[in-house]
């Protein structure tokens, strides 16, 4: 009886022996290989490598970032607009931030998990804990992999591209394969094609604050804040804000969470006028460094 114990618990120690390390391969998520964007910039974009990075008021640039913010009066809606146009020389510099580092956790203010993620510059995200279902990715994580059928999806992809897609469009699978740094959830997206869109069936189409996220090219980004809810600034309906993000020049872009989540921040301040000073958010979508 003695030796067939011996004899089962050495076979049991040879079979984790030989699957352990297949199991802790699969368990390791793929590492994508991140696309260098920085021939997409206009010469001088970048500062040369080692160069110390210089901060003002509404700039910013390093090796790897360059940021230029500016504020507008839009005339249809009668809102203040700030808009930071982005440059970056990788997808890994524009990133998605949790509290404590953690999706699904709990909420902070901006300047905390900012703070916590080393942001130069951030904006509310997508909410996406606040649905059920839907693909989340962030970082290059896959944190949920489930369909939403009733949202638009956005992506940032490996290369740089940023592609949306209308409900019901979306493939996750064949998604996943394409490279995968960014999925958001809330919408819908603002343009086909380059073009604005004059007509949308969503709950929050009427006048509101906006956080949006735009693209120009790979490595060529935008933060748009719409403020709203004031006498001084209404806010954007969805067709207005689609006609401004075309005018801006965006290829893609898409709506996230706004309303009092609606809140830009840069180097330690916020930056526009958040309706009744902002509120704590589950996440932001930022620029800076791990």
């Amino acid at each position: 009886m003695r030796s067939r114990l011996i004899r089962f618990f050495s076979l049991s120690l040879m079979f984790c022996l030989l699957i352990l390390p297949v199991l802790a391969e699969e368990a390791q998520a793929p590492m994508l290989l991140l696309a260098d964007l920085r021939e997409n910039a206009p010469e001088g974009t970048f500062l040369a490598p080692g160069e110390t990075p210089v901060i003002t008021q509404d700039s910013y640039k390093d090796e790897h970032i360059a940021i230029q913010i500016i504020k507008v009066r839009d005339g249809e809606s009668k809102s203040d607009v700030t808009v930071a146009d982005i440059f970056i020389s990788s997808v890994a510099y524009l990133r998605r931030g949790f509290p404590l580092g953690k999706w699904n956790g709990e909420k902070r203010s901006i300047k905390v998990i900012a703070s916590e993620s080393n942001a130069i510059l951030a904006m509310s995200g997508d909410y996406s804990n606040l649905f059920t279902a839907g693909m989340v990715v962030a970082n290059g994580e896959v944190l949920r992999k489930t369909d939403n059928s009733v949202r638009d999806n956005c992506l940032i992809l490996a290369d740089g591209q940023m592609v949306t897609y209308q409900r019901k469009e979306m493939n996750i699978s064949e998604v996943l394969d394409n490279g995968v740094w960014h999925s958001f959830l809330f919408g819908p997206a603002l343009l086909y094609k380059g073009q604005s869109i004059e007509k949308f069936t969503s709950e929050v189409r009427g006048v509101n604050p906006r956080s949006v996220l735009g693209y120009y090219q790979p490595g060529h980004y935008c933060f748009v804040l719409v403020d709203g809810r004031s006498k001084a600034s209404r806010g954007m309906t969805l067709i207005q804000l689609s006609r401004f993000m075309q005018e801006l020049g965006c290829q893609t872009a898409y709506n996230l969470d706004g309303g009092q989540s609606a809140v830009l921040w840069f180097n330690g301040n916020i930056i526009n006028k958040p309706y009744k000073g902002g509120r704590n958010l589950m996440d932001i979508v930022y620029i800076g460094m791990e």
